[in-house]
């Protein structure tokens, strides 16, 4: 009878033993399927690609998504300009000009899908002579906003920008959007335009 107690009690020991050592591996599994679940979402989320980094703002296509300058930069530290007007009478027209790269986009545009060339890009010589047209018009000290109506009055005005892109890959932005152009742009605004569409036709004429 006592060897049979002593078996019994044997047999009894040996199914804790086995079931403690089941659910210690059964949550040592659990502890690393969540440790592999958690590694999958990090690397998922890293793998996006969803968001512009600090080396997509010097891209042309991104300048939209680049930080705006907080602080006054040289001129010289200018690397990229956009120039772009618009109205309902007039054609669209804009100059892109990737100044570190002596680069002119054709065609250039601005809109809800981001910075598009639609004529491609050519490589010219002293794209860095922009930074004269700049300084002469004194463009620093353009108002950041020209708007003084209504954003709802103006849908078929007139609408202009100029984004200067420096050298740690800010933004200074000016621009004016609405009906009355003369009230809506900086004194010497037109001489401005003109002399920088005339440096870009001019760059494109000694590339020919």
């Amino acid at each position: 009878m006592k060897k049979q107690l002593s078996y019994l009690s044997i047999f009894i020991i040996c199914l804790l033993l086995l079931g403690c050592q089941s659910s210690t591996n059964q949550d040592k599994d659990e502890t690393t399927g969540q440790k592999d679940i958690n590694e999958k979402e990090l690397n998922s989320n890293d793998s996006e690609g969803n968001h512009v980094t600090q080396k997509d703002i010097f891209d042309f296509r991104h300048i939209d998504k680049a930080p705006e300058a907080t602080e006054k930069h040289p001129i010289k530290e200018v690397i990229k300009v956009f120039f772009d007007e618009w109205s309902i009478d007039v054609p669209y027209e804009a100059v892109a000009i990737d100044v570190q790269n002596n680069e002119i986009y054709i065609n250039p545009i601005i809109s809800g899908r981001g910075f598009r060339a639609r004529g491609g890009i050519v490589e010219i010589n002293g794209a860095d002579q922009v930074h004269e047209i700049l300084e002469k018009y004194d463009v620093q000290e353009w108002k950041t906003d020209y708007t003084f109506e209504d954003p709802g009055t103006y849908e078929d005005g007139y609408s202009w920008k100029l984004w200067l892109q420096f050298e740690d890959g800010t933004v200074e932005k000016h621009s004016g959007k609405g009906t009355d152009v003369k009230k809506l742009t900086p004194d010497n605004f037109r001489e401005f335009a003109k002399d920088l569409g005339n440096f870009v036709e001019e760059k494109l004429k000694e590339m020919e």
